[in-house]
This record gives C-alpha cells, sequence and structure tokens, in this order.
C-alpha cells in the first residue's frame, strides 16, 4: 500500500474507532440514567435515546472501523495474523461487532420503541447496561494495545 493511501486509511480507521468509542460511551450513559433514574419521564426517555442512538451509530460506526482494520492490516507490515496484537484487535473487533450488532444493539432498540409506547422496561435493561460497558472497555483495551503495539511475533 502506498504511504499516502495507508494515512488516509489510518485516518479514516481512528475516526471511526473514535466513533465507535463514542457510540458506545454515548448509548451507555443513556442506558445508566435509564437503569438508575427514578423519574419515569427521565427514565422513559433516556432508553428512547439509547435505542436511537444504538440503532443510528453502533453499525455503522463499527463497520467502517472493522473495515478499515483489516485494510490497514492487509496492506501495511502488520498483517492481519503475524503479529499477535493485531490478532488480537481482531478477534475483538470480530466479537463486538457481532455481538453488539445482532444481541445488544437490537434490545436497546426495543427498550427504547417500548419505551417510546409507554410501556414500563423490566430489569432486562440492566443486561444491555452491563453488555454496553464490557464493548466499551474491549474497545479501549484494543486503543491500548494499539498504541503499545506489544511485540508478540506470531510463529511463521
Amino acid at each position: 500500500m502506498r504511504p499516502v493511501t495507508r494515512k488516509w486509511f489510518l485516518v479514516g480507521h481512528v475516526v471511526t474507532s473514535v466513533g465507535w468509542i463514542g457510540a458506545e460511551l454515548a448509548v451507555l450513559v443513556c442506558s445508566v440514567v435509564a437503569v438508575t433514574g427514578f423519574d419515569t419521564a427521565t427514565t422513559r426517555s433516556a432508553h428512547v435515546m439509547a435505542g436511537l442512538l444504538a440503532s443510528a451509530l453502533y453499525f455503522p460506526a463499527s463497520l467502517l472501523a472493522l473495515a478499515t482494520g483489516v485494510v490497514l492490516g492487509l496492506g501495511t507490515k502488520w498483517k492481519l495474523v503475524r503479529h499477535r496484537w493485531v490478532l488480537v484487535k481482531l478477534l475483538a473487533t470480530l466479537a463486538l461487532f457481532g455481538g453488539g450488532n445482532l444481541l445488544v444493539v437490537p434490545s436497546f432498540v426495543a427498550h427504547g420503541e417500548a419505551a417510546a409506547r409507554g410501556e414500563t422496561i423490566g430489569a432486562s435493561a440492566v443486561a444491555g447496561t452491563g453488555a454496553m460497558s464490557v464493548g466499551l472497555t474491549l474497545l479501549l483495551l484494543a486503543t491500548l494495545i494499539s498504541y503499545f503495539k506489544p511485540q508478540l511475533r506470531q510463529r511463521s
């Protein structure tokens, strides 16, 4: 990959990865407010906002971060499986992409839609909050791994 092309993909990867972290954080904050809120209007509003943010931001940010990361892995000296730190990031990203988009985000969307209809959301919302906390933690760990790049090379 040419250096200029690599830089553009790197910018895209950083921006979309930060966007993904921001989406996780925004949904998590709304979810915590929804779960811990004592006021019915605030709780319902927070559920609706968590659902809206999850449905609008999570998929595009996670897909673009995954795609740009794979392109960078394939087109640079790091490759996808040559270094353990890249492989760990790839596996974490795939798990978060799949689990988040197939399991976690749909539950936030469902809770948001139910809250918009005026329905009471039960204790199941706590599980989504926990899952979003784990997701945010994994994304922040992936960021640390990217920065420090532990030089543990896979066997060829």
